[in-house]
């Protein structure tokens, strides 16, 4: 059940939010408030302002005339605001927000000093382009890894970066074996089978650009939940993540068709917790096994290293020069390992595209008590009407 009990916001902003505001939530949610005009939020029959003070965050009840932007939320959609069950992207999607001024730009520019306030989530501002372990001692993101390094070392790289590349974990008699699987799901796929994602071509053209679930037809695919390479490179921090093979979308394959193209072939900067779940599904572990190799011309993962476990604005491209940014290119038989919440993009193809990536996701046990098989936590967060949240919530 994807669910919380409804919050008050009248006795939150009363009896917790003074609280939070003096404390290590307030604290980190200042270093979000550079920029940001006052906003006002109606939430139910309350009302209340957000606003930057002498460098601090005041909350005030009613809404100031200055507030530069006021949305209006149901108690329910705030209380998901709240809780990370939804993010203000999902709560637009869904249509589950209303602006009376301003925009829902602003909301998104809030949201950071809000996840700070709520959840105590640190904002991510680095202060260079390096990245340093918990020792302060300096990493190097690109670093040449592989499964001779040793179980310390990797972790200590994995928890610095929360990304990570490591060289030669398949052999090329295994790549064969997994190239010659997914030409076969790829043969079988078909738009409405509800087991891939299909692009657009500019003349309209369905074009394949993942297969889900691979884990289900492929006997060798299904093994990879299981294999100790893999499970060895996932539990390297956190110890209880598990494989999922019929939920979450299973193992899947990503596939970077060439051309300009409409739909999810090509994904901006994202957290796969982007609208929501976070208490849910992370910290979650994808490993991306490379299976044609990758670089600029068929298109290779990028990421923010150092970014996980915090809220990371969206960079635009003129602020990557000034953040730890990491292109990740590969060889065959190559693996990528990256935190589910580290900021990361999986841009166009410079040119001829191509890139086939597995993807092998190990999830908390969290993340099997609430999303149950042929669920992923995505699909619940954008089903959820009034009707299922009222049910959901025991109203």
């Amino acid at each position: 059940m994807l669910g919380h009990d409804r919050i008050d916001a009248e006795t939150y902003h009363r009896d917790i939010v003074p609280g939070l505001l003096i404390g290590e939530h307030g604290r980190r949610a200042e270093a979000g408030l550079a920029g940001l005009d006052p906003i006002g939020m109606r939430i139910g029959d309350g009302a209340w302002t957000y606003r930057p003070h002498d460098s601090r965050l005041r909350i005030v009840e009613g809404i100031d005339a200055d507030a530069g932007c006021v949305i209006r939320l149901s108690p329910d959609a705030w209380t998901d605001l709240v809780t990370l069950l939804r993010t203000a992207a999902a709560l637009a999607i869904a249509g589950d927000v209303d602006t009376e001024r301003g925009s829902l730009v602003d909301l998104f520019r809030w949201e950071p000093a809000l996840r700070a306030l709520y959840q105590g989530i640190e904002i991510y501002i680095p202060h260079s382009t390096e990245v340093f372990d918990r020792q302060g001692r300096k990493v190097d993101p690109a670093a040449e890894l592989t499964l001779d390094h040793s179980d310390r070392e990797l972790a200590e790289h994995f928890t610095a970066t929360g990304v990570m590349r490591v060289r030669g974990v398949f052999s090329a008699a295994e790549i064969a074996t997994f190239e010659a699987e997914v030409d076969r799901l790829a043969a079988e796929a078909r738009p409405d089978d509800d087991r891939s994602w299909w692009a657009e071509r500019e003349n309209g053209e369905p074009v394949l650009c993942r297969i889900v679930y691979a884990s289900e037809r492929s006997a060798p695919i299904g093994a990879l939940a299981r294999d100790p390479r893999l499970v060895r490179l996932a539990t390297l921090i956190h110890p209880d993540l598990a494989a999922s093979t019929d939920r979450m979308e299973g193992i899947s394959v990503l596939l970077k068709p060439p051309g300009r193209l409409k739909g999810l072939a090509n994904i901006p900067w994202h957290t796969d917790c982007g609208l929501g779940g976070h208490h849910i599904m992370c910290p979650s572990v994808a490993i991306g096994i490379q299976l044609t190799g990758s670089n600029a011309d068929n298109g290779y993962l990028e990421a923010i290293p150092g970014s996980h476990g915090r809220t990371c604005p969206q960079p635009r491209a003129e602020d990557l020069a000034d953040l730890p940014y990491l292109a990740v290119p590969t060889d065959p038989g190559d693996v990528t390992v990256h935190m589910a919440d580290v900021l990361h993009a999986s841009p166009a193809p410079a040119g001829v595209g191509g890139r086939r990536t597995m993807y092998v996701t190990f999830h908390p046990p969290t993340l099997f008590e609430h999303v149950g098989p042929g669920e992923a936590v995505n699909d619940l967060i954008r089903s959820r009407t009034a009707s299922e949240l009222d049910a959901g919530l025991g109203r």
